[in-house]
């Protein structure tokens, strides 16, 4: 039996040691990147269906706080990387990791910005990077 880990600070949040369940991709599938974001973009049509207005207050926080402003949008999306990993949300780390890497981010960037992430997630967070972080960046590169 695989073991559950709860991901400390982040209440409610459990994965399987090694990655979510539902993130191990088919052989016929795109990477998890993609796949994370399709998923990720049909929940949201979703969300705005069912709660337009949780949805709506949502999406204007995040535009405004992800426009230019004091910090580069580069940075932002490293600092989102870090608290990806900190949280140990995978769906988070794979958009902002995207983010990241169309912001103009390098790979050495990402992987300094998610040692910060380990640093204050400790063990469950250093296994976010060894599961899911190089894999996104080798799909990404890809592309």
């Amino acid at each position: 039996m695989e073991a559950i880990l709860k991901c400390p600070g982040s209440p409610g949040r459990f994965f399987s040691r090694g990655h979510e369940p539902e993130s191990m991709p088919s052989k016929k599938e795109k990477g998890r990147v993609s796949r994370i974001i399709k998923q990720r973009t049909k929940n949201q049509k979703r969300i705005e269906s069912e709660a337009p207005l949780l949805a709506e207050g949502f999406g204007n926080m995040m535009k405004a706080y992800y426009t230019e402003s004091a910090l580069p949008v580069k940075h932002k999306e490293l600092i989102a990387v870090a608290l990806s990993i900190s949280r140990c949300c995978v769906p988070c780390l794979a958009v902002h990791t995207k983010n990241a890497i169309e912001a103009g981010a390098t790979r050495d960037e990402v992987i300094d910005a998610a040692k910060i992430g380990v640093e204050f997630g400790g063990g469950p967070s250093f296994a976010m990077v060894r599961n899911n972080l190089l894999e996104f960046l080798d799909e990404l590169e890809k592309k």
